[in-house]
């Protein structure tokens, strides 16, 4: 069942905002969605974050967004991970983007599938983190101060960091093509990636050719790489929500071949489906405790 966070209980109602220094070894984490905002930055060790039915592996370095309703949490997660955590009201977010103005994709960061996430080099990381650090400075008394401290730093990381968001990507700097982008992020949903590359190329609504050649100059991927990613993240998320066997998650996903699933999922999570499942039951004995 995911856990629903309340504002008026997790915000402080004058400075309408959170900040904490999160470690694993005194957090215990459940599935769970907010009323409000957050952004954090994982700065070490490795978890699987589960977000909006799909799981990815993050280390430190990752800077995300995660809007209101956004369901997710943490699973396998290492001893030393941590990470710093921003969160603010609805009302916050409305004066900043309005403050940010009309080029800002405000829309996109609210509206794409998976909470925007940006991944930092390790000097940005330790500069981003210096940035939160400064709020410890603030006298936590002063609401009037803090709140003012808090809207620098959140203008700061959304205008230097998410500002590119639906606008550029990888190495190129180019705008990406609408089209492209549109069926980017509609391959996230599960139906679309289990049909597989095909529904790719009916989103895209262009040329195969010219759909492959556009995937890879953006995101520097492949259809097939790009729906088989996808796939693989989803059959993690299974193995973990469900009772299911190896085969029927490999074809529940979309897989056609077990051995080339077996291969493809070890690659990529680092342990075979049956192992990366024991892992995270003895992860969740653990956090029982």
């Amino acid at each position: 069942m995911v856990k629903r966070l309340k504002a008026s209980k997790h915000l402080d109602e004058q400075s309408e905002c959170r900040y904490r220094f999160v470690k694993t070894a005194t957090e215990h984490f459940v599935p769970h969605c907010h009323e409000y905002y957050e952004i954090f930055l994982t700065t070490g060790g490795s978890a699987i974050h589960f977000v909006n039915g799909t799981s990815e592996r993050i280390t430190g370095g990752y800077l995300i967004f995660v809007r209101k309703d956004d369901e997710h949490d943490y699973k396998n997660y290492d001893a030393d991970f941590e990470m710093v955590n921003l969160a603010f009201s609805e009302n916050t977010l409305n004066l900043l983007f309005s403050y940010l103005g009309e080029g800002f994709p405000s829309r996109a960061l609210l509206e794409s599938p998976l909470p925007p996430t940006v991944r930092l080099s390790d000097s940005e990381t330790r500069s981003l983190y210096m940035k939160f650090a400064r709020l410890n400075t603030v006298n936590f008394t002063d609401k009037a101060k803090l709140k003012f401290e808090m809207r620098v730093l959140l203008a700061d990381v959304f205008a230097g960091y998410f500002a590119d968001i639906g606008n550029t990507a990888g190495e190129t700097g180019e705008k990406i093509p609408f089209w492209l982008e549109n069926a980017y992020e509609k391959m996230k949903i599960p139906k679309n990636f289990i049909e597989g590359k095909n529904k790719f190329f009916d989103l895209a609504g262009v040329s195969r050719e010219h759909a492959t050649r556009c995937l890879k100059k953006y995101y520097n991927i492949t259809p097939s790489e790009y729906v088989n990613d996808l796939r693989l993240s989803y059959a993690a998320n299974l193995f973990l929500a469900s009772n299911l066997n190896a085969a029927d998650v490999c074809y529940e996903c979309g897989f056609q071949n077990l051995s080339w699933f077996y291969n493809a999922f070890g690659s990529k999570f680092g342990v075979p489906p049956a192992k990366y499942r024991e892992l995270y039951k003895a992860q969740s004995l653990r956090d029982d405790m």
